[in-house]
């Protein structure tokens, strides 16, 4: 059963119309029979509206089915291993937000093709897509930071950093403490806590990569979520 929530405004209009209730008239009664003969197969010359409202019907559905079909997709993306996370709940809340926000999954598909023009690999939309839903919906899940990856099918790979309810990321302040110190080093020449957070980056990385199975030589980026957008991570 597909809850309003889900239903693309196209789709919802022409249900909302189809309540409606008001006094028929001659030519409504034309119309609905005509209607019927369509559905039913039955050739003739049926009214011009009628026609039109068998098509826009026709796509409404046809749109519904499409994003059944997507959101199905992302559902089995989330479950394989290409598509791993920290905290297992997060798999499952994520099918569910989807399952229940599905208009809202559809949006952030629509404006990825778009901007792509229609030229964007699945896992890569995935990959886009699936950490927005994340963020959008974050009261959903667990307080604490989000890490995630997501592999592709050259073995290459990113590593996706969400912050915690409170906006909090050890991934930032780790990013933004190595800003700090190179502009403190170049003042003043002493790359000593440079050196130091380096090393310390060099751990964080390691920890990352080992925990999401990525091998020596795998090619792989960390990216924040609010850069997913924009990194140079996207595979061609």
């Amino acid at each position: 059963m597909t809850s309003i929530s889900a239903v693309q405004p196209g789709a919802l209009l022409i249900l909302q119309q189809a309540n409606v209730q008001p006094a028929e008239t001659a030519e409504d009664k034309d119309n609905k029979t005509d209607l019927v003969q369509v559905a039913n197969g039955i050739t003739g010359e049926p009214a011009e509206e009628t026609l039109k409202a068998a098509f826009a019907i026709s796509v409404a559905f046809m749109e519904l089915d499409a994003k059944g079909e997507l959101a199905a997709e992302a559902m089995e993306f989330i479950d394989s291993d290409q598509f791993k996370v920290t905290d297992l709940t997060v798999k499952q809340t994520l099918k569910q937000v989807i399952s229940e926000r599905g208009w809202e999954f559809m949006q952030l598909v629509k404006q990825q093709q778009e901007a792509h023009d229609g030229a964007i690999s699945r896992e890569n939309l995935f990959a886009i897509v699936l950490p927005q839903m994340i963020v959008k919906n974050r009261e959903r899940f667990t307080e604490d930071e989000i890490e995630l990856s997501v592999k592709f099918e050259d073995k290459s790979g990113i590593i996706v950093f969400i912050p915690d309810s409170e906006g909090n990321s050890t991934y930032t302040d780790l990013m933004n403490a190595m800003k700090e110190e190179e502009i403190n080093a170049a003042k003043t020449g002493d790359e000593t806590a440079l050196r130091e957070l380096g090393m310390e980056l060099g751990s964080y990385v390691a920890a990352w990569s080992d925990a999401f199975d990525f091998k020596p030589g795998d090619v792989f980026m960390f990216v924040d979520v609010k850069d997913i957008l924009y990194a140079a991570w996207m595979k061609p």
